[in-house]
């Protein structure tokens, strides 16, 4: 998948691993994210196989590596893009903490959930906040549509944590 979203955002134009890991910090991140440190090495194998090529420049005394898709990496991409998508597992270590939660006494379980609703909240005005500031850009439509559902996932995940605290206070 790494190397499938490497791709995608040299789609329009190059960029270097770190500039694609500022983007993804402003996007993708809520969905999928990767490190600077697995992110050269993908690019290095996507190198290898053809799909994107890589230029070095000096910029301000720095060295700087700019990758670039190549065609057959655009072909590759708009593939993988157009192939049907299955269903994704959950996997969320919350939910998974809740299905062992009789281990844990009443009052730990009650401040469990109440801490995890507040990073909720916390992620959910993160979320709204970058909203803001990325609807006075031109952004695509596309990426402000998986931005709003991300908010939509995190407030029903906010709700349903509440909603299962409600029952632990009964």
């Amino acid at each position: 998948m790494q190397d499938k979203i490497l791709l995608g955002f040299l789609m329009d134009g190059s960029k270097t691993g770190y500039e694609i890991k500022k983007t993804m910090e402003q996007s993708t991140e809520f969905f999928f994210t990767t490190s600077l440190g697995s992110i050269y090495p993908a690019f290095k194998k996507l190198e290898r196989e053809g799909l994107v090529e890589m230029a070095e420049s000096i910029e301000a005394g720095r060295l700087k590596k700019k990758y670039s898709i190549t065609p057959e990496g655009k072909k590759v991409f708009l593939n993988w893009i157009s192939l049907k998508t299955g269903i994704a597992k959950i996997r969320d270590e919350a939910i998974l903490k809740v299905f062992f939660f009789n281990y844990l006494s009443p009052d730990e379980r009650k401040n469990r959930i109440e801490e995890y609703i507040k990073e909720l909240e916390g992620h959910i005005g993160e979320l709204l906040a970058l909203k803001s500031r990325l609807e006075k850009k031109n952004i695509d439509a596309f990426q402000m549509t998986t931005l709003d559902m991300g908010i939509e996932y995190f407030m029903f995940m906010n709700n349903w944590y509440s909603g299962f605290l409600d029952t632990l206070k009964k």
